[in-house]
């Protein structure tokens, strides 16, 4: 049975390929949206699964991101850089896919092997939320690299994304409404009560400062945080 890792990896790779057959750097933002539509796991998920309109779909965002923890995992533990072009992409697989021994493919499965449960889990309808506006999604990578626990930490006051709720009260009320009380202890929604999924020293670090063990601890929360929203 074809590994999930390498599903989300041919699928990224026929994104890019039809970016690249589409122009997609000289489409309207509305050809662009439709694309999305058609193509990104979270707002394909709303638009076609959830029946949300095409333009509340497209507040998508996924809860716990695939790519920035497993190419770390893939340059920390296998000596191995991926980006999401092409030929890069192309090349990932192929080591994946081969059947000769070299320097790199072993390192490269045990990789995946190690990231499969989360894999088999990242397009779920548990790892998907819609935020309150769309300028969030790449507000939210540039400051936490989709980490979850420190995206919720700076939506509070004085947080680097807390512009994007008129107050408090509307905060918590995305919270709850996005099934993201788990993320605080025993569910009270506070910048204090963060339920953070790596440790203490952690909680600052982007995933590509983080060491394999940080990695896997956070995506061990990850999973059950996705299992439990799944329910």
């Amino acid at each position: 049975m074809e590994s999930h890792v390498l599903k989300i990896l041919e699928d990224y790779l026929a994104w890019e390929e039809l970016k690249e057959q589409k122009k997609y750097h000289e489409l309207t933002f509305s050809e662009k949206d439709e694309l999305r539509l058609e193509n990104d796991y979270d707002a394909k998920y709303f638009y076609k699964i959830e029946g949300l309109t095409k333009e509340n779909a497209l507040y998508a965002d996924t809860v716990i991101s695939f790519w920035t923890p497993y190419t770390r995992l893939l340059e920390i533990e296998a000596g191995w850089k991926s980006y999401k072009t092409i030929k890069s992409l192309e090349s990932l697989i192929r080591q994946i896919k081969s059947k000769r021994k070299n320097d790199f493919t072993e390192s490269i499965k045990q990789v995946n092997n190690n990231i499969e449960d989360f894999a088999k889990l990242y397009d779920t309808k548990g790892n998907f939320m819609l935020l309150p506006k769309r300028q969030m999604n790449n507000q939210r990578y540039k400051i936490t690299e989709d980490r979850i626990d420190l995206t919720l930490y700076n939506c509070f006051k004085d947080g680097e994304l807390a512009l994007f709720f008129k107050t408090e009260n509307a905060l918590k009320i995305w919270i709850d409404k996005q099934d993201l009380n788990d993320v605080f202890i025993e569910g009270e929604c506070s910048q204090d009560k963060i339920n953070w999924f790596v440790k203490e020293d952690t909680r600052g670090k982007m995933i590509s400062e983080m060491n394999a063990d940080e990695i896997y601890e956070y995506l061990n929360n990850a999973i059950s945080l996705i299992q439990r929203r799944n329910k």
